[in-house]
């Protein structure tokens, strides 16, 4: 009779072991998805970034010039979000200054949503991956509970409760250990889309006062 119920409690903490290997399963596939959302933005941003100083040198010498079509495509042959916001600009060189610059500006609002494009993604794992472990946790203790007060722990030993906790608390630490590099990444992402947000913003105001010393 005994050996039967030690037989039934086994099977039942296995059914526990499963539920938090789902949590796990869970955690695991969210560090997966924060890891190339965080390589993707780092690609696509690596890409975006480019020596301002050098397009604005070409770029006032194409406007002094007169030569707004190569300055145009100058910025055609340059990759990154600068570029395509001063050529938005310079589309618009024969009309007033607040029409160049709200044409910048709507470019801009473009390329700032392409830099953060996925970004939540890595808040999002943040916040999610430690209450996942929790909730993983917090099932475990509820089933190794709920069997010691069934079985008034007379076929449960110390070391199988100390086991079980510990394999409970497993998936709080993993979603904390996921968590924390995904804060850190979400927070490089923005700093590095604000870099190139204040360099967009400089920038166009540089290419802006150039056309209109020009006129």
């Amino acid at each position: 009779m005994c050996t039967n119920s030690l037989f039934s409690l086994l099977q039942e903490w296995g059914a526990w072991i499963l539920q938090v290997n789902l949590s796990l399963l869970v955690i695991i596939l969210c560090s997966v998805v924060a890891a190339a959302v965080f390589f993707e933005r780092l690609v696509y941003l690596k890409r975006t970034e480019i020596d301002t100083a050098s397009l604005i040198i070409q770029l006032r010498k194409a406007i002094s010039d007169g030569n707004i079509a190569l300055a145009i495509k100058s910025c055609e042959e340059t990759p990154g979000a600068v570029a395509n916001i001063v050529k938005a600009g310079l589309c618009k060189h024969h009309s007033p200054r607040k029409t160049i610059e709200h044409a910048m500006e709507l470019r801009g609002l473009v390329e700032i949503a392409n830099m953060e494009k996925n970004a939540k993604v890595l808040s999002v794992v943040a916040h999610v991956a430690p209450l996942i472990g929790l909730l993983g946790t917090v099932l475990g203790f509820i089933k190794a509970f709920g069997e010691m007060r069934v079985s008034s722990l007379v076929e449960i030993s110390a070391t199988q409760i100390g086991e079980a906790m510990e394999y409970a608390l497993i998936t709080t630490a993993a979603g904390l250990v996921v968590a924390i590099p995904a804060v850190i990444a979400y927070n490089y992402v923005v700093s590095r889309i604000e870099a190139i947000t204040i360099d967009c913003q400089v920038t166009a105001g540089e290419i802006v006062d150039i056309l209109e010393s020009r006129e």
